[in-house]
């Protein structure tokens, strides 16, 4: 548990391989001689760091209580209340049995209800509670700490160049995955 949170608070570029510790480009060299041509530097620098990243929200979520899979459903519902189970498995990407568990878990923690849609009697409408948004709310401020370690050392201008460029990435890959069909 100590070893990614430190490297993480210590600005370190090790990450654990195996039970050993290796530096980013020692991991780097390690996996262009594995897959050859076909990883790219970006490829495996996103994926370290998706990879890094969800540790960390993981970590945060566990440290005030939220299960992996209870922050989106949060998110979520404090986006647009009073959804339908079929809604936030489509937002999440869930199956309906997968989400029908953490919604069952989340209203026993009392973070959500099921209420009746005024409309339609006969279906069920998930709201976020009280508590719900309070623990969300820590959540955020939690994980907006990553922005923090993330980008220590960097000057604000390195850091809006950064954030552009990733945002230029995202369009980029978004735009291709609606042209596929692939909608978010």
């Amino acid at each position: 548990m100590g070893f990614y949170k430190d490297n993480i608070e210590n600005n370190s570029t090790s990450v654990l391989v195996g039970g050993i510790a290796m530096n980013f480009s020692e991991r780097l060299a390690k996996k262009r001689e594995a897959m050859g041509k076909h990883t790219t530097d970006f490829s495996f620098t996103m994926n370290a760091l998706l990879r890094l990243y969800h540790i960390y929200m993981m970590r945060s979520a566990q440290e005030i209580g939220l299960s992996a899979g209870q922050p989106p459903i949060l998110m979520s519902l404090t986006a647009k209340n009073l959804q339908t189970q079929k809604e936030l498995c489509e937002f999440i990407r869930i199956k309906p049995g997968s989400m029908t568990d953490v919604l069952k878990r989340m209203e026993r923690d009392e973070l959500v209800e099921r209420i009746r849609d005024e409309n339609d009697m006969r279906s069920m409408r998930v709201s976020i509670t009280e508590k719900g948004k309070n623990k969300f709310r820590e959540f955020i401020e939690k994980g907006a700490t990553i922005d923090e370690v993330g980008f220590r050392g960097f000057s604000k201008e390195e850091k809006d160049v950064c954030l552009g460029m990733l945002a230029r990435i995202l369009e980029n890959v978004n735009k291709d995955l609606q042209e596929m069909g692939e909608q978010d």
